[in-house]
């Protein structure tokens, strides 16, 4: 007896396939449109539903994005899911230490390697950025949106589309470090003068000088987390 829904399945991967190697060689690239489930279902002469279990194979991969009421679009970074490692999911008290020690392995590294290929384009980004977040600071409102981005623009200024896939995965700890740290004193501040050294060393294609000053940042914020946590325990032990 044939198993119809395996061959639905076997049939739904095949069209998945079909369309991310269309993706592939740019037919549809990152941001365009699909065509709809039904010009879907006559292009690969399959039933509808064959369709819909294909694009949702593809959705939970971000390979496209399902918009309701406007259709399906292939996503901006195809296949690069949020937390491919599970970060949100670990269960471990020491957690953001983990992560900056990860960030400390890679990011001067990163950095370096921003100071040499870094376009003139990548330089007006993070210029802009860094104009950006001293006006978010001198506002004092949370800025790890934006600290997010200039650390992804110089993952992407090594023009190196691995690197730039690799550094969102530890990106976590930006958001966990800001809320750590937001009320030790003067810690956005100093954030933002490490940030605007980074950006000096690369806009004067300084690598050893760009390496030296992401390391300096790193750990200057694992020092503002330390004081953080032993303020916390402070006030535990007082109540």
């Amino acid at each position: 007896m044939i198993n119809v829904s395996k061959v639905r399945k076997n049939l739904s991967n095949e069209v998945a396939n079909t369309i991310i190697q269309m993706i592939q060689d740019n037919k549809y690239k990152p941001g365009s449109k699909l065509p709809n489930e039904m010009e879907l279902s006559e292009m690969f002469d399959v039933s509808r539903t064959t369709i819909r279990e294909a694009v949702k194979t593809l959705a939970s991969n971000n390979i496209v994005k399902i918009v309701r009421g406007k259709g399906t679009f292939v996503a901006e970074k195809p296949g690069l899911i949020n937390d491919p490692l599970g970060v949100s999911f670990i269960q471990d008290k020491n957690l953001i230490l983990c992560l900056f020690e990860t960030r400390l392995l890679i990011e001067p590294r990163v950095a370096n390697l921003a100071a040499k290929r870094a376009t003139p384009g990548d330089i007006n980004k993070l210029q802009s950025l860094l104009i950006d977040m001293e006006e978010v600071i001198n506002r004092k409102e949370n800025h790890s949106d934006i600290d997010i981005e200039f650390h992804t623009a110089i993952a992407k200024a090594t023009q190196n589309p691995i690197i730039e896939r690799i550094i969102p995965i530890i990106i976590e700890s930006i958001i966990k470090g800001y809320f750590e740290t937001v009320n030790v004193p003067g810690s956005p501040d100093r954030a933002l003068k490490y940030h605007k050294s980074i950006f000096k060393a690369i806009n004067n294609s300084d690598p050893e000088g760009a390496e030296k000053e992401m390391q300096a940042h790193l750990e200057a914020t694992l020092e503002d987390i330390d004081i953080a946590e032993k303020a916390r325990q402070r006030q535990v032990n007082s109540d």
